[in-house]
């Protein structure tokens, strides 16, 4: 795991639009539209992905520009709960239902984005918490996520 330290504010450039493969992201603060986001995380185990939130964007100023991004991602179904899912039996790109719950906050890398998704607020009668369905969009970027890693970010807007 890499860590990143800023030694001063000035290090740090705030951005309020992020392009990836010609999409926009967008933090909370900006659009209710643009601030879903499919990301991948590493994982012990190989890479994972979740549903997340993008509360913030910023570029850390070094020898490379680095953008990185705080999420705030969907908790996953439980068990017992992810064995009603019917989603899943389709594909990834047919999405998966989380708790409409969000976990704490997390920094990564802007390189991690995968593709925004359309959500659907749910109750359903077998499962106990409200869930949403998360529809990955844009699966041409989705199914090709081996590749996502190795295109940067694109920062369109950048205050300080």
């Amino acid at each position: 795991m890499e860590y990143t330290h800023a030694q001063s504010l000035e290090a740090i450039c705030w951005c309020e639009t992020v392009q990836l493969g010609g999409v926009i992201f967008q933090p909370a603060t900006r659009s209710q539209w643009n601030l879903h986001a499919m990301v991948q995380l590493p994982g012990l185990h190989g890479d994972i992905q979740i549903a997340a939130q993008i509360l913030a964007l910023f570029i850390l100023k070094g020898k490379e520009d680095m953008a990185f991004m705080v999420i705030s991602h969907y908790a996953p179904l439980s068990d017992t709960d992810a064995e009603q899912d019917p989603y899943p039996q389709f594909g990834i790109l047919a999405g998966h239902l989380y708790y409409d719950e969000l976990e704490a906050s997390i920094i990564t890398c802007a390189s991690h984005l995968l593709a925004p998704f359309a959500k659907t607020l749910f109750k359903l009668d077998y499962i106990v918490k409200p869930v949403i369905h998360v529809l990955p969009l844009y699966k041409d970027l989705y199914s090709h996520s081996d590749i996502l890693p190795d295109i940067e970010a694109e920062v369109l807007e950048c205050t300080n």
